[in-house]
């Protein structure tokens, strides 16, 4: 008695019948692209959290970063030494309203700077959960944008102490995302998602 040949039904396994294979699963993400992620995620947050403090605190703040940068160091903003804040004001009260006006002018464009890398920061970070090579590119480069632009400069210019550890989380945590998105691990997943 013969039976009739037919073939195996497509894209599955099935034991004990020859030629078949089990349809390759995708690989596990790698717990380093997860940590990436999230490090960039936390960066991106610390610049808008920065950011929305500079909005939110308005001239007050502006006039708190301008009292802390003069009564730190008078001589860093062109002021003998030994004058404080308070001196200032006494003088002139219109020239110091016109000083803390423009100076949270250069605030604000400061922040929304920083709030546009935030954006770009999470927006690549959410595109190389897969490896992609040209999302690493711009993380790389927004990172290292945001640390040298609006971040530095905040720390420099003696902030108020919120807006100081916002800006040295976002460096912190954006530079850790950098390096973590250039590690082999990341770079294997990647391989591995193109030959699966």
């Amino acid at each position: 008695m013969s039976y009739p040949q037919t073939a195996p039904p497509q894209g599955g396994t099935h034991p004990g019948v020859p030629g078949t294979r089990r349809a390759a699963a995708p690989p596990r993400r790698p717990g380093l692209v997860v940590a990436m992620l999230v490090t960039a995620v936390l960066a991106a947050l610390s610049g808008a959290i920065g950011s929305i403090l500079v909005f939110v605190g308005g001239k007050d703040l502006a006039d708190e970063n301008v009292r802390k940068a003069v009564d730190n160091d008078p001589s860093a903003v062109g002021l003998p030494s030994g004058t404080t804040a308070a001196d200032i004001e006494k003088l002139s009260g219109t020239m110091w309203d016109d000083v803390v006006t423009e100076w949270q002018g250069t605030m604000s464009a400061r922040a929304t700077i920083a709030l546009v890398f935030a954006v770009a920061l999470l927006l690549f970070a959410l595109l190389a959960r897969n490896g992609a090579v040209w999302a690493r590119v711009m993380i790389t480069i927004v990172a290292l944008l945001a640390a040298a632009f609006p971040h530095a400069l905040i720390l420099r210019d003696a902030a108020p102490s919120g807006l100081y550890m916002t800006s040295i989380a976002a460096i912190l945590l954006g530079l850790l995302a950098l390096v973590m998105c250039w590690l082999p691990p990341v770079g294997r997943y990647k391989k591995a998602l193109r030959n699966s």
